[in-house]
């Protein structure tokens, strides 16, 4: 069965959602997990791309786009056909819902405080639920991320 977690950050800004993903991309990959992160876009899976390449100084979170012939343990879409052949871990940066959902052991919705995300969020909030996928919260508004 599927387990979703909800990152809520305290911020609006999509900088923290980048920052706090690569702390989360760190930390799943440590754990054994490959990632997948489903976007909107190209643009957006190119841009995040570069971000998770230079996410710290002293390291960096190898990744690849579907046209790139790269082995690694991040992998960063926008269509349905990106779906990984062996799902994991799925990081959901979409407005949607993301196809599949079901078939990943684990699932992350990182939310910031943007009128418009947080409405999707909602949405996407309730066709969890709908699935038989019974969301969790993580109020990062009460820690440091």
């Amino acid at each position: 069965m599927s387990q979703v977690d909800f990152y809520i950050l305290p911020g609006a800004d999509e900088d923290s959602r980048y920052q706090f993903l690569g702390k989360l991309a760190t930390r799943a990959i440590s754990a054994g997990h490959w990632l997948y992160i489903h976007t909107d876009s190209e643009q957006l899976a190119e841009r995040i791309s570069e971000r998770l390449w230079q996410s710290a100084p002293d390291s960096f979170l190898a990744n690849s786009l579907p046209a790139e012939n790269i082995h690694a343990p991040i992998l960063i879409g926008w269509q349905p056909e990106h779906l990984p052949k062996t799902p994991d871990m799925l990081v959901n940066l979409s407005a949607g819902y993301p196809a599949n959902t079901a078939e990943f052991s684990r699932i992350a919705e990182i939310v910031i405080q943007s009128d418009e995300v947080l409405t999707l969020t909602r949405q996407r909030f309730k066709e969890y639920q709908s699935a038989g996928i019974p969301p969790r919260m993580h109020d990062m508004r009460k820690r440091s991320t």
